[in-house]
């Protein structure tokens, strides 16, 4: 990890700290782009008064180009409690810094829409050095992202599709219901006895069946 020479903050002596604990080589020197960099990742800090100025006198996105020319994977940090915005003011007005709480955010939300840039904000500051120093020492390994459960595809009859949403009914059970009953309108006329009577259909599908076609409350498993 490359360190900014000029870089002599809390934050950048937490960073120092765990990145020892971490066992990162940490370099200092002068960098023009950015605070934090290694091979293809750039990570610019910035308190939330420092991101907040850059945004009003419009220094942060010809900052985050910069970067976007320079490194393939470029973040944000933005570290500090929203009470310490305007601080340095003497501002205690609370509708002064929930204004300017504002403008920050809608900055974040225009990054993250605009550029390939990724921004992310945690008040505290040791939280902040351990996220810099994790993205350095995670950033060759791969991350399953696969999802656990396969999402349910659809088929070509729209009421099976409605019926499987019910818990304990199953596409097979669905096509049984509706060929006994012939519309998802009587299904949900009949009774748990005539229900019971279908093939792998319980007492306990029955209901949640019954429940689920009749019931005027939201129903939820």
């Amino acid at each position: 990890m490359i360190i900014d020479s000029r870089e002599s903050s809390v934050l950048c002596s937490n960073v120092e700290y765990y990145a020892g604990m971490a066992r990162i080589p940490i370099e200092r020197m002068f960098i023009e782009v950015g605070d934090y960099v290694g091979n293809d990742i750039c990570i610019e800090a910035k308190s939330v008064n420092d991101f907040y100025y850059s945004v009003k006198q419009k220094r942060m996105f010809n900052q985050i180009s910069n970067m976007e020319d320079h490194y393939e994977k470029t973040i944000v940090l933005i570290h500090g409690k929203a009470s310490e915005l305007a601080k340095h003011l003497n501002f205690t007005e609370k509708r002064v810094i929930d204004k300017m709480k504002r403008r920050m955010v809608g900055a974040m939300s225009a990054i993250t829409l605009n550029t390939n840039t990724k921004v992310v904000w945690i008040p505290n500051t040791k939280d902040a050095a351990e996220f810099i120093v994790a993205c350095f020492f995670n950033k060759d390994k791969k991350v399953d992202l696969s999802k656990m459960l396969p999402k349910k595809k659809r088929t070509d009859d729209v009421r099976i599709d409605i019926l499987t949403q019910i818990k304990g009914i199953t596409k097979e059970k669905a096509k049984l219901l509706l060929e006994n009953y012939g519309t998802i309108a009587k299904i949900a006329s009949s009774d748990v006895k005539s229900l019971t009577n279908i093939e792998k259909i319980g007492k306990i599908t029955a209901n949640n069946i019954l429940k689920a076609l009749n019931e005027e409350k939201e129903v939820s498993y």
